[in-house]
């Protein structure tokens, strides 16, 4: 019996160890589950039983840099979200949507009958449709269905400014450009609504949701102006389809500052509908493409190519050469007779030709080299300077390196090897072959030459406002680092000045400014291989350099050839005169070219018809009335509008109903006489501005271009022309 009440004791004494260890094993779960992991739970419980809807912020509106122009900006729209296990009557609820929305109903029914806890249904949804959806679901007693806030990124000026401006995804989050590189300050902070839901995910009854307010992201002004961008684009989209060329690209920077005022691309696209391929040899071939040849086409067309791609810079490079001979005492830019040219020259075992072989430059100083473009004086000088002490400059500029503008995708020249550099590197490199930088890297270079030797950072946003609208953060100019004396700078723009003058780049000149600027014609490749590349670099006005603009031409085919110097100076050219003048930047003279005289056309809407004309006469200026009219009728249009400059003996045109205008064909007048051009217009009832002397080098509009009568066509002419 005894051992039968030991056995017992034994038993309890066991099951209670097994009950203590229970015990503490529940304690110490318990206190796992509520202190340790309360964090983890309060969560699932709060996810059970709530259902969040976001609420997306407005993101922050761009602005051009006069503050007053949007260039992006978010408006209002719904998202309209379905809470599956809420609704009923399913397939009748999704013919309504379907309806209303324009959407298949097929693919809101599957969304209807899935198992999640939401669902969207349709976003970025206009105020129309969706007041109808409220209205439905008010009316129709529908439960599940719910419209909710979100915001739609817009582009008030279209496909202008594209590459650097970018764009935004579904999520209006930033892709590309200007988007993606601020997105941080433009984004804003989400909202969100919260509702109470029971076990099932089913709405409870008698619960009020609550709203979190979203925080708007911030604005953001850009240093680029839409007007200097709108007359970039207009010109470099004119030569791109001129030149049938691969791509071109314009950059326009304030030199004192870095300030971009203008960067393009040649062909854009509308950041509206970013997707929507704009090449009519992609359309084509849309439908047939894979899904990474797409992906490949749409990068293409998004890259900022003025910043991303690299080529062999040409010509235009040849200020790097001159400022290490400068620099290093090794030349000056006057002295006579101290290069020669005989139309070629040996390196080691290359003969590298003169752009002008066979025919030669002769005996010549840095000066003549410059203006001639000619490649034997720069490969001499190259030999003087010799490598190690090359290469110090090529540093110096910065060309191993990115500019730092703050844009996404920015890419690094690529430079030959110090260690590894030949003499055949260096004589090529010399001229500006060989290598690669970009075209941004081609525009600081000339700022620098432009504000007295000093590289700067080039930027495209000056300030950051604070959702309330107010002041927060503006961008500094930002001086790199001095690579050139002020003499040497000095020295080298008034030798780009008499290269428009009298040198390769005269088809840049402008009336009434004095013009710096050097032609660059690059070629890859060698024979039928060969890819070319046209430049132009221009700075104006010399006296006080206010613009920079750089024009690159790849791989063109057109009529005009693929010479720098003739279908690229006169889009700089083009692009400078018509900034300077909206800037109101003097002219540093007044120009009169084949003795002819301009002067500003008068206002003359809203006057008698004899009112006009006696005004007109005064400004030597003839009048052309549409139709029968009498001398006290009212003028209601004219053309060329006020303020045009048209030469002495032009016509204007008067208007005194709303009819449509009369529209005339543009001939093409392009390497006729002045005089034979301004027959030829004048025969079609144009009017003609020109610029130069001598033969029509190119012309604004294209021929063939349909435009009202008595609309201004500007020619640019040159007497005579080498090209590098």
């Amino acid at each position: 019996m005894a051992y039968m009440n030991l056995k017992n004791k034994k038993r309890i004494v066991l099951a209670l160890i097994g009950c203590l260890i229970l015990v503490t094993y529940l304690l110490a779960r318990l206190v796992y589950i509520q202190v340790v992991k309360s964090d983890h739970y309060i969560q699932m419980a709060y996810d059970q039983q709530t259902r969040e809807r976001k609420v997306t912020p407005k993101r922050g509106t761009i602005y051009d840099a006069t503050g007053q122009k949007v260039i992006a900006q978010s408006i209002s729209v719904s998202v309209i979200n379905a809470v599956p296990s809420n609704v009923e009557k399913k397939d009748e609820v999704a013919t309504k949507l379907s309806e209303i929305l324009g959407i298949s109903k097929d693919d809101i029914l599957a969304k209807l009958n899935r198992s999640s806890s939401m669902e969207v249904i349709a976003s970025k949804v206009d105020k129309e449709k969706s007041a109808l959806v409220l209205k439905y679901i008010s009316e129709a007693k529908i439960k599940g269905i719910r419209v909710d806030e979100d915001t739609k990124r817009i582009y008030p000026y279209s496909d202008l400014l594209a590459q650097v401006l970018g764009f935004v995804g579904t999520d209006n989050q930033g892709l590309s450009g200007i988007e993606a590189y601020y997105d941080e300050e433009l984004k804003g902070v989400a909202g969100k609504i919260v509702g109470s839901t029971d076990v099932k995910g089913r709405e409870t009854p008698f619960t009020n949701e609550q709203y979190v307010a979203p925080i708007d992201g911030k604005d953001v002004v850009l240093t680029i102006d839409a007007t200097i961008q709108s007359i970039t684009e207009k010109y470099l989209k004119k030569a791109y389809k001129e030149n049938i060329c691969q791509y071109a690209t314009a950059i326009v920077l304030r030199p004192k500052t870095g300030e971009v005022l203008a960067m393009s691309t040649m062909p854009n696209f509308d950041p509206n509908s970013p997707f929507t391929p704009t090449s009519e040899e992609v359309k084509q071939k849309w439908d047939t493409m894979t899904k990474e040849e797409k992906n490949n086409a749409l990068q293409d067309m998004w890259r900022n190519k003025a910043i991303s791609n690299t080529a062999e810079p040409g010509s235009t490079f040849k200020i790097v050469t001159a400022t290490a001979a400068l620099e290093e005492n090794i030349v000056e830019m006057d002295t006579p007779g101290e290069f020669s040219c005989t139309g070629s020259m040996k390196i080691g075992t290359w003969t590298i030709k003169c752009w002008r072989y066979p025919r030669t430059h002769g005996s010549e100083s840095l000066r003549d080299g410059i203006m001639n473009s000619c490649n034997p004086v720069f490969m001499q000088v190259s030999q003087r300077v010799g490598i190690d002490q090359y290469y110090k400059y090529l540093e110096a500029f910065n060309l191993n390196s990115k500019t730092g503008i703050d844009l996404p995708g920015e890419a690094t020249g690529i430079l030959h090897s110090q260690k590894s550099m030949t003499a055949v590197d260096l004589a090529t490199t010399s001229f500006g072959q060989t290598f690669q930088i970009t075209a941004l890297q081609t525009a600081v270079n000339y700022a620098a030459v432009a504000n007295g030797g000093y590289l700067i950072r080039p930027y495209v946003v000056k300030e950051v406002k604070s959702e309330d609208g107010s002041f927060e953060k503006a961008t500094e100019s930002q001086v790199v680092k001095q690579i050139m004396s002020k003499s040497s700078a000095d020295a080298i723009l008034s030798a780009l000045e008499d290269t428009v003058k009298t040198g390769t780049g005269k088809a840049a000149q402008i009336k009434g400014y004095r013009v710096a600027g050097k032609t660059g014609t690059a070629e890859e490749g060698r024979g039928a291989a060969s890819t070319y590349m046209a430049s132009f670099a221009g700075i104006a006005p010399v006296n006080n350099p206010e613009l920079v603009v750089l024009v690159t031409i790849y791989d063109p085919k057109g009529p005009l050839g693929h010479q720098g110097s003739t279908i690229c100076a006169p889009v700089v050219s083009s692009i400078m005169d018509e900034t300077l003048r909206y800037l109101d930047i003097q002219p540093d003279y007044t120009l009169e070219t084949n003795n002819i005289k301009e002067k500003v056309i008068p206002n003359l809407v809203g006057k008698t018809v004899n009112e006009a004309n006696t005004l007109l006469s005064e400004q030597g200026f003839k009048m052309s009335v549409e139709g029968e009219y009498k001398g006290d009728e009212i003028v209601k249009d004219q053309i060329p509008k006020v303020g045009a400059s048209l030469m002495e003996e032009s016509t204007v045109r008067l208007y005194i109903t709303d009819e449509a205008k009369q529209t005339v064909t543009v001939p093409d007048i392009r390497s006729m006489t002045t005089e034979k051009a301004i027959s030829s217009l004048k025969k079609n009832d144009l009017n003609i501005r020109i610029v130069g002397s001598g033969y029509v080098l190119t012309q604004d509009p294209s021929p063939g271009s349909v435009i009202e009568k008595g609309s201004i066509v500007t020619i640019k002419c040159v007497d005579t022309i080498d090209l590098p």
